[in-house]
């Protein structure tokens, strides 16, 4: 962030509110003239329409469901005119009242976006390539590719309810792995199911009250990319959990932060949703803020009683949790996962917060590649200065240019003394550094500039927001010995470009809220995989495989980063534990090696084939070598469904099997018929091995 916050607490009628001083301002950071009020379990709701009535107030919105888990009313109260604490204040002087807390507004915990496949997405496979300018460390990934070899094959659709900014639906990485409600018809604008939502197909928009859960910014459907992308499909990248569906959850107006009310009834369908048979195996939260909210805390609880696993993200302040909480972090429930962000190096990202003992594991979360919306693609940024070419990153919400070109002049920091009368039409030069990014840009407008760069005040580039949408000016950031060296120049010629392009439907963003979703994911794997198994398995699972690595110990509570081979594979014996437990009758503990059934396999080279590792019958092996017509020979082996193999053919076994009859032949089970027709020589014999294809 470039701006330093500081809080500041009051404490009224037993509430803390709590404000961010931004410069010479303070924004509140809940929604002013609004509270989250909670009844006492003895107060019904015909009750609690009379206690609101007798102040003139009423409420906004019901959590019915909510309400009926927790045994007592939870509604939103909006009174326009009003501040929150004088309602606060009022209402916490009936005896009929449990808690009064203000709508607190979250943020997106990520960073802004960079620039624009298998290849870059090094969290899940890293082999130290070069992603995004940065070549990481061997191994310092999730261990997708070992873990997806040891998944089991399901058809359960396992779903992770998405609670952000909305989710582009008809992205084509993301489209065919939306979750949606086989109840509802889209297009009748009737309540098909009955659940209290009128086409409800993808999910629904809790922030406007409307059905469509499109994103608002791009934060979502990044988050939703890296759960879930479509996997083989030559396209774009991959999700941590490519099988699982995305339940979109929409809480945010504006895509740059969430309210309390919006968060609390998405918890709430997701965990109704989850009643009414909905296989939801977590909710993805990847936002946090300041303030306490017991309704909340209540709706986590409450999708913990329907074992939902809550992954919630640690925030982006390098702070650390166990002394500054930070929500829904915080709460630390037990059906809950907080998750900080690691880097390629498998180091604490220098931006992640964390906590020894409220913090649960890293995951990546610097340079993560994944989906962004189709109608907000990426940009090209860039400055020229004669024949050289700047490097520059999109500030969010920037105006656009195609290639602005005119002459650059000093603007100092930005403040509006800082503008010679000659950049009336020209183009601003600006140090980061003292004041918002929003004010420099209006600064540069105010003073006639067409446009403005930015150069950083600490080595390299940086990603930055002017805030909310506006009639901006093009905006864009460069790196400090860039903007040290066109200013040299100045005043000079140049050119300022930073246009959309539609090829990019792919960013780069960094944040705990982009490791957050590779956890949320991981819990969806675990899911797939052991589909009896409860929230709290689960959570073991993920947090008793992490890899501990030092950039971690003592930072989190488990000391380490996110495994998923060991969520499938706990022993590390190289066998699934499902397998294990469908033939062995435990999790863990067979021996790889053993050859209990006699056939000749190992388990291991069972579990590899497919066979039965308990039955002699049941192996890798021909079956049956006869002559076919023309001197040619028919080859049959049984073969199990998914597998590929490979037929080889010897004249002689001491040269070996050095020809190749035909390799990737797809089971076709339970038998698999082949026929050689290669000519021999008369009388030479010949010998066939099938082996399977790795």
């Amino acid at each position: 962030m470039s701006r330093l916050r500081q809080r500041i607490r009051c404490l009224l009628a037993g509430a803390v509110i709590t404000v961010f001083c931004q410069g010479a301002q303070c924004a509140p950071e809940y929604v002013e003239g609004e509270v989250i009020v909670t009844f006492k379990a003895s107060v019904t709701l015909d009750a609690t329409k009379k206690t609101l009535g007798a102040h003139s107030m009423a409420m906004t919105k019901h959590f019915a469901f909510l309400s009926e888990r927790r045994g007592r009313h939870t509604g939103l109260v909006r009174m326009p005119g009003r501040t929150t604490a004088s309602l606060i204040e009022e209402l916490n002087l009936e005896f009929s009242v449990q808690t009064v807390e203000p709508n607190f507004l979250r943020w997106p915990n990520a960073q802004p976006p960079n620039d624009s496949f298998f290849s870059r997405q090094w969290g899940l496979q890293n082999t130290a390539q070069a992603v995004n300018g940065f070549a990481g460390k061997v191994g310092a990934d999730t261990k997708f590719a070992g873990a997806w070899s040891l998944a089991r094959a399901s058809s359960s659709n396992v779903v992770v309810a998405l609670i952000d900014t909305g989710v582009d639906y008809r992205h084509p990485d993301l489209s065919s792995n939306m979750w949606t409600n086989p109840g509802e018809n889209p297009a009748n604008h009737l309540d098909d199911d009955q659940n209290g939502y009128v086409d409800d197909y993808y999910g629904w928009n809790f922030a406007d009250g409307v059905p469509d859960p499109s994103d608002s910014d791009i934060h979502g459907t990044h988050v939703a990319g890296t759960i879930a992308a479509v996997g083989n499909n030559q396209l774009g990248v991959i999700g941590i959990d490519y099988q699982a569906k995305i339940m979109a959850l929409k809480a945010s107006k504006n895509g740059s932060n969430f309210t309390d009310s919006a968060i609390i009834e998405a918890i709430q369908y997701a965990t109704m949703m989850k009643s009414r048979g909905v296989n939801i195996a977590a909710i993805n939260a990847s936002f946090g803020g300041p303030g306490y909210n017991s309704a909340m805390l209540g709706a986590i609880q409450s999708a913990g009683d329907a074992e939902i696993v809550f992954c919630a993200a640690a925030g982006n302040a390098s702070a650390d949790n166990d002394l500054t909480a930070t929500y829904p972090a915080a709460y630390r429930l037990p059906n809950m996962i907080v998750v900080g962000a690691t880097d390629q190096d498998d180091a604490l990202a220098s931006f992640s917060n964390y906590g020894a003992n409220t913090v649960d594991l890293g995951a990546p979360g610097v340079n993560i590649f994944s989906t962004t919306p189709t109608n907000k693609p990426g940009t090209t940024s860039y400055v020229k200065l004669g024949l050289t070419t700047y490097s520059a990153n999109e500030l969010t919400f920037s105006g656009t240019t195609t290639g602005l070109t005119a002459m650059i002049y000093d603007c100092g920091l930005g403040y509006p003394t800082n503008f010679p009368a000659a950049v009336s039409g020209k183009i601003a030069l600006i140090s980061r550094g003292t004041i918002f990014f929003s004010e420099k840009a209006a600064n540069a407008k105010a003073a006639g500039a067409r446009a403005a760069i930015i150069y950083n005040n600490l080595s390299g580039n940086f990603f930055g927001t002017l805030g909310s949408p506006s009639n901006w000016l093009p905006v864009v950031s460069i790196a400090l010995a860039d903007g040290l060296a066109i200013k040299a120049t100045l005043p000079a010629i140049g050119t300022v470009a930073n246009f959309p392009d539609p090829a990019k439907i792919y960013q780069y963003l960094d944040g705990t809220s982009m490791a957050t979703p590779h956890v949320s994911g991981a819990v969806a794997f675990a899911a797939m995989n052991f589909p009896d198994e409860n929230a709290s398995q689960r959570i073991q699972r993920v947090l008793a495989g992490v890899d501990i690595v030092p950039g971690l110990v003592g930072q989190v509570r488990t000391g380490g980063r996110l495994n998923l081979q060991r969520i499938v594979d706990t022993d590390g014996n190289g066998l699934p534990d499902w397998w294990e437990q469908v033939y062995f009758g435990d999790l863990t503990g067979t021996d790889p090696n053993a050859d209990g059934d006699h056939d000749g396999a190992s388990n291991l080279a069972e579990w590899q084939a497919g066979t039965n590792p308990t039955n002699a019958n049941s192996s890798l092996r021909l079956s049956e070598v006869a002559g076919g017509p023309g001197g040619s020979s028919i080859i049959r082996w049984r073969s199990e469904p998914g597998k590929k193999y490979r037929l080889e053919r010897a004249t002689n076994l001491l040269a070996g099997f050095t020809a190749l009859v035909r390799t990737n032949i797809a089971a076709t089970a339970p038998i698999n018929t082949e026929s050689d027709a290669a000519i021999l020589p008369f009388g030479s014999p010949r010998f066939y091995r099938i082996r399977l294809e790795q």
